[in-house]
Formats: structure tokens, C-alpha cells, sequence
């Protein structure tokens, strides 16, 4: 599962092709082509009714082990969020994901549009209101369920961790956004600004003395990262 990108706002039969960053909001049109029920092509996120269905129908579709969730939850008008709005967003689609898909696993990533500012990932030693302290333990809060202990440490101080979803299989989840062109708090540091290159390395010569698989998922390919850290990244993963 990626990019659900809920719009609170959409509303059917409103405007489709707006000249606006996000339509699909706003009062109805009575001429045809308006947005569709369960959303619409063009510059429109989805409505939750749409979301719920599609996860509805997933415990009946195919025997699934586990999940993985990569991110951007929110819609994209990123001009007027608040902090309040994510975590309202994080929360209401953590509900939906429990409430459908029961007890299977989820392992979820962290993606760009979760902050407010959209893309604003301060390195870990930033403290205070200006860090992303209150969407970390956020996430660490409505994930417990689904990670242990270790990995919600590390999701808290960084918003990556590693588990093991089964004997043999390791996953990791990385938070990509310490590699976006978009962030301008890697102005300060771009090669690894939150040590989680570092800390990679580590958790995966752990799991080749193990003898594990390992998944890595994250929400930006590692390909549109800034140079500097896709150049470590691939030196890191290729054997």
C-alpha cells in the first residue's frame, strides 16, 4: 500500500479540472464532468469512503502474510496543513488499516507529505518545536500493535527501524526523506544526516552472519535521492 493520500475535502460532482493544486473540492457543478464518486484522474486525491472499500475487500482477495505501507497519507494541499491534520490523517487511516486487516502484520514507512511542512525532516539532534518529535511519537503510538519494542525506539528517534516478520526474513524501513532533494534541512548535512546509513550497515552484516533474507522498503526510490546518498546507499546494498 502507497500514496492513499486522503482529502478530507473531496466532494463528488465538484470541480475535476480546477486551476487550483488540488481540486475536486468545493461546491458542486451541475454540468457534467465533475469528480467522480470514488475519485477522479487529474489533480485529485481520494476520498476515505474510497480508501475503505479498497481495504475492505483485501482480507478476501488472496492469503496475505503481511503488509507494507510506504507512506504519504495526507492530501496534497500542503499550502494549508497543520500539525493537527496529519496526525488526524496518520490516525484515521491506522484505524482503517487495524479495523479490515485484523491481525496481519503491517509494516509501515514514513513519506514526505507526513510532515508539516510537506518534506520538513529535520536531523534527529534538532530538539524542540522544531523537530519531528511530535509526528515520530505519533507514528510510534498508532504502530505499537504491529512493531516491537526496538523498532519504535529507532522509529521514535528517526523514523526508521528493522524487524524480523518471520525466521529467515528481515525488513527494514528506512525514512527516505534524509535522502530527498526536497528537504532543505539537508542543507546542513546530506550524506547521512540522522546516522541511518550507519546504522544500516550494521543491521545488515547482522543479518548475512544470520543467514536472513532482507526486504528494505522506503518511500523515495533510493535512484531520486541526492547524489551524495545514493552514491553511499548503493555501495552499502551491492555485494
Amino acid at each position: 500500500l502507497t500514496d492513499l493520500h486522503w482529502d478530507r475535502h473531496y466532494v463528488p460532482g465538484s470541480e475535476a479540472a480546477c486551476p487550483d493544486p488540488l481540486c475536486c473540492r468545493g461546491a458542486t457543478r451541475p454540468s457534467p464532468g465533475g469528480a467522480g464518486f470514488w475519485g477522479e484522474y487529474g489533480k485529485c486525491d481520494l476520498p476515505l469512503h474510497t480508501i475503505e472499500a479498497l481495504l475492505a475487500q483485501l482480507p478476501g482477495a488472496a492469503p496475505f502474510a503481511a503488509a507494507y505501507w510506504t507512506g504519504d497519507i495526507p492530501a496534497h494541499d500542503v499550502w494549508q496543513q497543520s500539525r493537527r491534520d496529519q496526525l488526524l490523517a496518520l490516525r484515521t487511516i491506522t484505524g482503517l488499516l487495524r479495523k479490515h486487516l485484523g491481525t496481519l502484520p503491517v509494516y509501515p514507512a514514513v513519506g514526505n507529505h507526513e510532515a508539516t511542512p510537506v518534506n520538513a525532516f529535520p536531523p534527529p539532534y534538532v530538539r524542540g518545536n522544531q523537530s519531528s518529535a511530535w509526528l515520530y511519537d505519533a507514528m510510534a503510538e498508532a504502530w505499537q500493535d504491529w512493531l516491537p519494542p526496538p523498532a519504535l525506539q529507532t522509529l521514535r528517534a528517526a523514523g526508521f527501524y528493522t524487524v524480523q516478520v518471520w525466521p529467515g526474513l528481515r525488513l527494514v524501513s528506512l525514512n527516505m526523506n534524509f535522502c530527498s532533494q526536497a528537504n532543505f534541512w539537508l542543507l546542513i548535512n546530506s550524506t547521512d544526516p540522522a546516522g541511518q546509513l550507519q546504522w544500516l550497515v550494521g543491521v545488515l552484516a547482522a543479518a548475512e552472519q544470520a543467514g536472513e533474507k532482507v526486504h528494505i522498503i522506503g518511500h523515495i526510490p533510493p535512484a531520486h535521492c541526492l547524489r551524495s546518498w545514493s552514491w553511499n546507499y548503493y555501495r552499502i546494498v551491492s555485494r
